[in-house]
């Protein structure tokens, strides 16, 4: 199977094994499902959808418009179980943890799982793609 690599310069092809890509898909809905369990645990989880607005943002993280952890609840989780469910071609080169990691430091709340967790979806992508 082949999945296409897109930039704003060229797009290529990357051939991966059916087996290989699978599995990518399986180990991607654990995780996200993991990282949606320990935001419910750490009580960063947010009952009230942000309004469109804040949704529609265009900086990075929305991190003008929500926390780090709506980010990942509306935003980050809601696209990768889509690609994941349909499929599509997963994003490379992921480096969300460094974020995670300093938008948690004034968190009150225990963030170590939820940033490992983070760091294992990061290598994940990075390691397959």
């Amino acid at each position: 199977m082949a999945k296409f690599v897109w930039s704003r310069y060229c797009v290529g092809v990357v051939t991966l094994n059916r087996d290989t890509l699978m599995t990518v898909y399986l180990q991607a809905q654990q995780l996200l499902a993991a990282i949606e369990a320990e935001l419910k645990h750490s009580l960063l989880w947010n009952e009230v959808k942000p309004s469109a607005e804040a949704l529609a943002s265009t900086t990075p993280f929305c991190i003008d418009t929500m926390s780090f952890a709506d980010w990942l609840q509306f935003i980050f989780l809601v696209k990768m179980k889509q690609l994941v469910v349909m499929q599509m071609p997963l994003p490379e080169n992921m480096a969300i943890q460094p974020m995670a990691e300093e938008a948690f430091k004034p968190v009150a709340a225990d963030t170590r799982e939820l940033l490992a967790l983070i760091l294992s979806f990061d290598q994940l992508l990075n390691k397959n793609f």
